[in-house]
Order: C-alpha cells, then structure tokens, then sequence
C-alpha cells in the first residue's frame, strides 16, 4: 500500500508539558514542515494542559487533538500499559475520574525522579568530570507538569537520546542494579481506560506491539477501548499487521503516530510514523470535529 507523510496524521508526541523538549508551537511547525495535515499532542499523566494546548492549536490555525498518555499496568500480567486518551477536558480543581487517576501518578513519578536524582549525585556518578546537581534537574523540568528520567539525563549529559554515549549512561544508572533502579505503582489498564470514557474522552490503546499488551485487549474493550495505535516507531510489521487484524476482530478504530520526544527521544521528527486519512477513517474525523468544541 501506497503510504506518505503528506496529508497524513501523527497522533501521538509529547511536549515540554510533560518529557518532550519541543514546545506546543515547535511541534506544530515541525508538523507544517512535513507536510502533515493533522497531529496530537499527548503528554503523560496530565489534562491541565490542555487547554492551553488548545488555545496554541487555534492560534497557530492547525488542527491538533490535545490528549493524554495513561501510564498504567495490566493486572493479570503486571505488564505495563499506555492509554491515549481525546476528546478531554479538565475539570475545575482537577476531581474528574480520570484526573483522580493521573495526578496520583503524576505525583509519585516526580517524588520518584527527584529521589533517583538524589541517588546520582550521591553515588558520584559524573560525565565529562561534571557530577548530577538535582537543582538543574528541577530547572530542566521547568516548564513539565512533572520531573522525568529525560530531565535528569539531560542536567548530567547534556546529550541526546540517541548519543551511544547517553544510552550507556541511562542503562547504568536506571536499569539492572543502577543506583536508580526504581520504578513506582499504577493504576490497571481497566482502570484507566473506565476513567477515559467516564470523563468524556476516547481510549485508544498506545503500542501494545512495543509493550506486548495483547493479553488486555479483550478486557480492554469490555471497558470501552475505541482505538489502538497500529503505526509505531517500535512496531515491526508483524505488529502492524497484529493491531490491524485486532481493530478488525472488536470493532477498533486504528491510529498512528510517531512517540516524538525531541531530543529526548528516539524518532528523529514528527511524522516518523503516521495513520493516512484513509486508515484513521471517520472516527478520527469525529475526533478533531469534537475538538473544537472544548476548552
């Protein structure tokens, strides 16, 4: 099949709201530069951006989707989950379901971080004879609706993700026995895909070939998944091929979208990977109609 860039929709990347490097409005430039017709920005574990992602999306004249990334774990297999979620909007003080859901981990994510900033620089782990200094790693994170990994690596290593070098460094210190090792707890899968829906937004389930959540997709559906993302910048075909036939068997609509972080990433720009108007189909049509409607 006949696939291009041009005119073709990226659903999923990620700003400086959350671990993205790339503002709101330089990723719609990079999108405008690629040709793309229409992207989402979904950040993680956060909806009081939104709005303001919104208001750039308008000001800019370019159709976006302001989502969110659920972080979250299948409860029969322990495996982790990602959920996209549109069509959201926050609530006053934040008490919507699924806002209940994401701040919590939103909160433990950033104690989490802080801690294994902490641990570094207690450890003496250096790059280039320059220890970690956890007040640069909160300056890093500045404008993020929390405190990741990619703002630590970034205060000691000051390079990019793809850098063989950072890598090395990222495996060390948060893989296997690194001194920052640590993960934290989250809500099922279930759980957050009930939580979408109950607040008004669509569940799309986000590279279950990356993160091999197979297993949840019946479950999933039962608690009322709408979409999975078949194009992925760690889909083989073979995955490609396994969320078609999945969309197919429970009724899904299919997405696409690059993961873009910047950076702090792997894919080098948007629209890496993609869905063509003609796979994303008149769901994500209702979508985007839908999107200029909330605040």
């Amino acid at each position: 099949m006949d696939r291009s860039e041009i005119g073709s929709y990226d659903l999923h990347m990620h700003s400086t709201f959350s671990d993205g490097s790339k503002t709101v409005a330089e990723l719609i430039d990079q999108a405008c530069a690629r040709g793309l017709a229409r992207i989402a920005i979904t950040d993680h574990d956060s909806l009081s951006q939104l709005s303001v992602i919104r208001a750039r999306s308008r000001r800019m004249d370019f159709p976006v989707l302001a989502g969110v990334e659920v972080s979250a774990a299948d409860a029969e297999t322990g495996r982790k989950v990602h959920v996209l979620g549109y069509g959201l909007e926050a609530t006053i003080g934040g008490v919507g379901p699924l806002e209940r859901i994401v701040t919590e981990t939103l909160r433990a994510r950033t104690a989490n971080t802080l801690w294994q900033a902490w641990a570094i620089m207690r450890s003496g782990a250096a790059h280039e004879g320059r220890t970690l200094d956890v007040d640069e790693v909160i300056r890093m994170a500045r404008d993020s609706m929390g405190v990741y990994k990619q703002h630590v690596m970034e205060a000691l290593t000051h390079l990019p993700y793809r850098d063989a070098e950072y890598q090395w460094f990222y495996q060390s210190l948060f893989k296997g026995s690194g001194v920052a090792a640590h993960d934290i707890g989250y809500p099922t899968a279930v759980e957050a895909v009930h939580a979408i829906v109950e607040q008004g937004g669509t569940a799309v389930l986000a590279h279950p070939g990356q993160m091999d959540s197979w297993p949840a997709v019946p479950r999933l559906v039962d608690a009322g998944l709408a979409g999975i993302e078949a194009f992925h910048p760690d889909h083989a075909p073979t995955d490609v091929d396994r969320a078609l036939a999945t969309a197919r068997e429970f009724g899904l609509f299919v997405t696409g979208g690059s993961d873009y972080h910047g950076r702090y990433g792997a894919p080098a720009h948007v629209g890496v990977c993609f869905v063509t108007p003609a796979e994303a189909g008149e769901a994500i049509d209702a979508l985007f109609a839908r999107e200029v409607t909330l605040s």
